[in-house]
């Protein structure tokens, strides 16, 4: 533990999404010295978005729907990083497409992951790196790699992982760890293309979504503010991702693509793709206690699963276990 009063605490989240940035963000701002470990190449999470031949494309989550005061707030406050987007939406019938003005939706500029970027300024963030130990000791709350390597001792821990990943981190409050393995996650397949032309039954269509057998949502990414090209994203359904959870990414590829086709019947041709999976897309819980925190142990949890679900929910949380940890160490 400090030896100093005087001396900034140390705080180690486990975590670089949304709600693990947002709590680390907040407590770097009250004069913590906070430290964000990633077991992945950068920011963002669920948020992550990626290039495809030189253009954006956003891998996770499509848009940010809120209506929550704070995070409105905060989006309209961060103009540079994130902008309201207004698409023409239609369903699977491919009826006319239309803007919804009841829906207020935004996205990150250029991409998604700005969002997370625009929190992370304050905090050392170790990239690459995945967290197997923490554990409270007389010195603090250690942490360990996953070669056993010490990663060095904390004044708290915030472990903002998807539920399945919390779980093993959880040994030393097993009332959280319990909470984590009743969590349910479903998976999704996300299918981004570069095409050579705008399919002609899309043509006035950017945001495809209802029910259907293979897809979720078809989305055209190249509509959203900032972005150029014919970039277009499939989200496969809950239930086509959990029955094709083991497919070969290129498989996956072609049985989206061949959906799209059958439902505009426009032929398509492909000059670039990338596929991902997500084991953990969207979180299934019984209970929701917005974020978890004891100060015996000095360890808290947050993310979208602790607070029922969503981009929102992951920013509730996040903000909330800031809150709780400041309260109990004034």
């Amino acid at each position: 533990m400090r030896n100093n009063v005087s001396e900034q605490p140390r705080l180690a989240v486990i975590g670089a999404g949304l709600s693990g940035l947002r709590c680390a963000a907040l407590l770097a701002e009250a004069g913590y010295a906070v430290t964000v470990f990633e077991k992945s190449r950068g920011t963002g999470g669920r948020l992550a978005s990626s290039r495809l031949d030189g253009l954006t494309t956003d891998l996770g989550i499509p848009y940010i729907e809120t209506r929550q005061p704070d995070f409105c707030q905060w989006l309209e406050t961060h103009k540079t990083q994130v902008q309201r987007w207004q698409p023409r939406e239609s369903d699977f019938s491919l009826s006319a497409a239309q803007v919804n003005p009841a829906r207020e939706l935004w996205v990150g500029t250029p991409r998604s992951s700005a969002i997370t970027r625009a929190l992370a300024t304050k905090i050392q963030l170790r990239t690459e790196t995945r967290v197997s130990v923490v554990w409270p000791d007389k010195n603090g709350v250690l942490l360990r790699d996953e070669s056993a390597d010490m990663l060095g001792h904390f004044d708290q821990v915030v472990v903002a992982a998807p539920a399945p990943q919390a779980a093993p981190l959880l040994d030393a409050v097993h009332r959280f760890q319990a909470r984590a393995e009743t969590v349910q996650m479903q998976p999704a397949w996300i299918v981004s293309l570069l095409l050579e032309t705008r399919p002609e039954a899309l043509a006035q269509t950017d945001l495809i979504e209802g029910e259907h057998p293979e897809l979720q949502r078809v989305l055209r990414d190249s509509s959203k503010p900032g972005r150029s090209g014919e970039v277009w994203t499939l989200q496969a359904s809950r239930q086509w991702s959990e029955a094709y959870l083991n497919l070969s990414a290129d498989t996956v590829m072609n049985e989206q693509v061949a959906a799209l086709v059958a439902l505009t019947g426009d032929p398509l041709v492909v000059k670039a793709h990338r596929v991902h999976r997500w084991l953990y897309c969207n979180a299934v819980s019984t209970e929701s206690s917005v974020a978890l925190w004891d100060a015996d142990a000095a360890i808290g949890v947050c993310g979208d699963w602790v607070a029922g679900g969503g981009v929102e929910a992951a920013w509730q949380s996040g903000t909330e276990l800031a809150r709780m940890i400041l309260s109990s160490n004034p």
